[in-house]
């Protein structure tokens, strides 16, 4: 594999078909030694962070981003007229549709050729466990994301949960939990579709995201019903959120078109709480919600 130009994408299949050389600049010791290091970490951020000590080590390597999925990974710091290498990496299961990402590097200087010829053997030995890394982080999403609409699901909830009351406990911090379900949905499948429904769902979904701080977290828990984690929040704060996602909901046309309102219940963290009471304690308020009619909040 041979890294021969600058400021171009190289797909890894230019790469190696380059390479005309069987002489290597690595030692079979040296290149042991750095697969050992690659392999001790399937966490992506601190797998680039410990490549890019390598690779400065040894070439003037100013920064590597890592761009995935929704995600951009970047350590080390660009540096004026420095000169940039976009390399994609391609990974997924066998039979599956292969994902894309996309490895960039920039070099304070033009390589020469023995240090090209280093980049490539040593990239060779980081692809590997950069894919291992990459599959194993988009498994992870599929099991703690929502596929149809991006939020979190259950086990995400469930997970994110825990930690909070963890901190809450520990700091004495607060958090509130807000559990929302559709009014009306099930009209909307019943006389449009699923297809329409899932549309509804997928708005619903971006209000959520465009009503909260960054800090906040959102689940689809199934079905109709939605969560939001409320980080340093109380009652006062829970309403004012429930009430911003409210006009929202009332002033989106795919919602006002079929009549789609939601019902909240509200709780916050309690020091006694676990995750099953602070999640029933919710749940409780929006069934009382619900009974009292749509478009209600109930806080408990």
């Amino acid at each position: 594999m041979d890294i021969s130009s600058m400021n171009q994408e190289t797909t890894e299949t230019s790469m190696y078909a380059s390479d005309e050389s069987e002489v290597t600049v690595l030692t079979m010791t040296e290149s042991a030694n750095i697969m050992r290091a690659m392999l001790s970490s399937i966490d992506l951020e601190e797998l680039i962070n410990d490549y890019y000590i390598i690779i400065s080590d040894k070439l003037p390597c100013a920064s590597l981003k890592l761009t995935f999925a929704d995600q951009v990974l970047k350590t080390g710091q660009t540096k004026l007229r420095s000169r940039t290498m976009k390399i994609s990496i391609y990974y997924g299961q066998p039979f599956g549709t292969a994902q894309h990402a996309q490895l960039s590097y920039s070099f304070s200087k033009v390589l020469t050729p023995v240090q090209r010829k280093l980049l490539s053997e040593v990239h060779s030995i980081f692809a590997m466990s950069l894919k291992h890394a990459l599959e194993y982080y988009r498994i992870s999403q599929l099991a703690t994301k929502d596929m149809l609409t991006g939020l979190g699901n259950r086990n995400s909830f469930t997970e994110n949960v825990s930690k909070l009351i963890s901190i809450s406990k520990r700091n004495e911090d607060g958090f509130g939990l807000l559990v929302f379900d559709l009014d009306n949905f099930k009209a909307v499948n019943d006389r449009f579709g699923h297809p329409e429904g899932d549309q509804v769902l997928i708005a619903f979904a971006d209000i959520l995201n465009q009503c909260l701080r960054d800090s906040d977290h959102a689940f689809r828990f199934g079905g109709d019903e939605f969560c939001c984690l409320l980080i340093d929040s109380n009652a006062k704060a829970n309403k004012m959120v429930a009430d911003r996602i409210t006009k929202a909901i009332n002033k989106h046309p795919l919602l006002l078109q079929h009549g789609v309102s939601s019902s909240v219940g509200a709780t916050s963290f309690l020091a006694q709480d676990t995750c099953e009471s602070i999640f029933q304690r919710a749940d409780t308020a929006l069934y009382q919600a619900k009974e009292a009619g749509k478009n209600h909040f109930i806080a408990a």
